[in-house]
């Protein structure tokens, strides 16, 4: 059995999950990491994704997150997340049309304009939330 560590991941309306965990992989600015016990402490954004905790004897648990902050200080793991959705509560159909939308919006918004980053961001998160109702797919 592998080793263990405590994670949290908190939003704004309360926490979500706390417990132990073999590992946890989210993606930052600079690409999806991993976090094992006795990860050295460390403190990163967030970026729109599926966060994923391994938890001890094998079961998964995804949430999709809208951003947030990361940080491995002692051995303890937090992520304090704008939002955070299981994808049992993600549809679908809702989310590709969501993906539709947003890459309109997206292709249509010039890399000058101030609303790229927000248009950006709104795709990442949408094409999340399909990842995360296929992961769901999956598993049932």
């Amino acid at each position: 059995m592998a080793e263990t560590f405590p994670f949290r991941l908190v939003t704004p309306t309360g926490v979500v999950f706390d417990g132990n965990v073999e590992e946890v992989s989210a993606i930052g600015p600079l690409g999806e990491f991993g976090v094992l016990a006795e990860h050295i402490n460390f403190i990163t954004s967030l970026v729109p994704g599926v966060l994923e905790a391994q938890l001890p004897g094998g079961a998964t648990m995804h949430w999709v997150v809208s951003g947030g902050l990361a940080e491995v200080k002692d051995g303890v793991m937090t992520v304090l997340a704008s939002s955070a959705e299981a994808p049992d509560n993600v549809d679908r159909g809702a989310a590709i049309a969501e993906v539709q939308v947003a890459e309109q919006k997206f292709s249509a918004t010039s890399f000058y304009d101030p609303e790229y980053p927000a248009a950006e961001e709104a795709l990442a998160l949408a094409r999340a939330r399909v990842e995360a109702a296929d992961l769901k797919t999956a598993s049932h």
